[in-house]
């Protein structure tokens, strides 16, 4: 487990549900027609590269956890691709 989540006393399991919150919650501003704005999208990147990282170094063992994980950075890339067709969601705040 990376030494900021346990700095944090957060487990990954919670880590991961609040990426997948913030996530959902992007997603469902974007089905509104309302704008994500840019800090959402870096701390959602933030939590990609955790994802990434911690997948490509085999730190986690728990295949539950690589599940969430991978369907994280499957719904960040939906979107993000969602995103570059509506390109007026991206970066605004209200």
């Amino acid at each position: 487990m990376p030494p900021y989540l346990t700095a944090e006393h957060v487990c990954i399991t919670h880590y991961v549900d609040q990426a997948m919150k913030r996530l959902e919650d992007a997603a469902t501003q974007c089905r509104e027609g309302n704008p994500v704005d840019m800090s959402t999208l870096e701390v959602l990147r933030a939590h990609a590269d955790f994802a990434v990282q911690t997948l490509a170094g085999n730190d986690e063992k728990n295949p539950c956890h690589k599940e969430r994980l991978l369907q994280f950075l499957l719904g960040l890339a939906n979107l993000q691709q969602y995103l570059s067709h509506h390109v007026l969601l991206v970066g605004q705040t209200r």
